[in-house]
């Protein structure tokens, strides 16, 4: 990575000159057009960026914060968007440059993140979707810039959480209210992803306690996608069965769900009920056919939360660590009423 040093060496100038073109005072000290176009091309040549820390040094009293976000790159992208929207609502409350970096990585490689281990780059990070693997390291390699983990737990990290355990019961308890006390289904992913197995394990767990036993062609493993959850009411067809209800364990299962049972005249929610986790849109969910039942997490509250209390960290208004944990909230639509 090139260096203010390597820019002065190629353009024949000192550091100092420029460092001072670098913050913009080549006028006030009368340095030449001609070597402010040296230096320019010097840095073009070199794809010099000054690093955050250099920045601050440069400008101690002009605020401005990078802030990465560290977002597995698989089908929960999908759910970036609530999340930007919960930023942009937080980051118009302050008078100076918040920049957010979104710093994909591969679920289970969080390792391979430089960012996290260097105070140069960012001036923060909040970190979302980490795999157990990924926990792991993260409690035995602590980050060199104040972090805060979104819908993870942790005692050595200041955390923004949801009950994921209670996301499923709230569901499985609707159900049970209803009287539905057996032939249930359940539609999850494949990959052991800790919050969604959390919120499986709270559906389970409260059918089980209220004595409904599931069987196994009524519980499908599939694909995190909308197509997921085409593929998931393709089986249950096959196997002529249908539950009297599903839970999904995203929406965007259950619009698979129902594009399918909609093409094959399956009515919803005569024939079956379905709820699901509230991940994606709101309103894909409550103008669906029918209106989609959601267990609603607060995604856009969450990232303001995150954004908030790291702002507070950066600026010293706390020394103390901090765990946030969110209520979901259950909305009854027509395809569970």
């Amino acid at each position: 990575m090139a260096t203010i040093k390597d820019v002065a060496a190629l353009s024949g100038v000192s550091v100092s000159t420029v460092s001072i073109i670098l913050n913009g005072k080549a006028k006030d000290r009368k340095i030449s057009v001609e070597t402010q176009d040296k230096i320019m091309e010097a840095i073009k040549a070199l794809n010099y960026r000054p690093s955050v820390s250099a920045k601050k040094l440069r400008s101690p009293n002009a605020k401005e914060y990078t802030i990465a976000l560290y977002w597995a790159s698989d089908f929960r992208t999908n759910y970036l968007a609530r999340l930007i929207s919960g930023f942009q609502s937080e980051i118009s409350n302050y008078q100076y440059p918040i920049n957010i970096v979104i710093c994909p990585y591969r679920s289970g490689s969080l390792f391979l993140e430089k960012g996290l281990q260097s105070d140069h780059t960012f001036n923060a990070a909040i970190i979302a979707n980490t795999s157990i693997s990924d926990m792991e390291y993260l409690n035995n390699n602590l980050p060199k810039i104040p972090t805060v983990l979104y819908n993870r737990y942790s005692e050595q990290y200041n955390t923004v959480t949801i009950d994921n355990f209670e996301v499923g019961r709230k569901a499985a308890m609707l159900l049970i209210n209803k009287g539905i006390k057996d032939n249930i289904g359940l539609v999850h992913f494949k990959a052991p992803y800790l919050a969604m197995t959390l919120r499986s394990q709270g559906f389970i767990d409260t059918c089980i306690k209220h004595s409904i036993q599931f069987s196994d062609e009524n519980v499908i493993n599939t694909e995190g996608s909308i197509q997921g959850g085409v593929l998931a009411a393709e089986i249950f067809l096959k196997r002529k069965h249908l539950p009297k209800a599903i839970f999904c364990d995203s929406d965007s299962l259950a619009q698979g769900l129902l594009h399918v049972f909609n093409k094959k005249n399956i009515k919803i929610p005569e024939d079956s009920q379905i709820i699901a986790v509230g991940l994606g849109s709101p309103e894909a969910s409550q103008y669906s056919t029918p209106p989609l039942t959601v267990v609603e997490i607060p995604l856009e509250k969450m990232a303001a939360e995150c954004l908030r209390l790291i702002i507070n960290v950066l600026e010293h208004r706390t020394d103390t660590s901090f765990h946030v944990n969110y209520e979901s909230k259950l909305i009854i639509r027509d395809s569970c009423s």
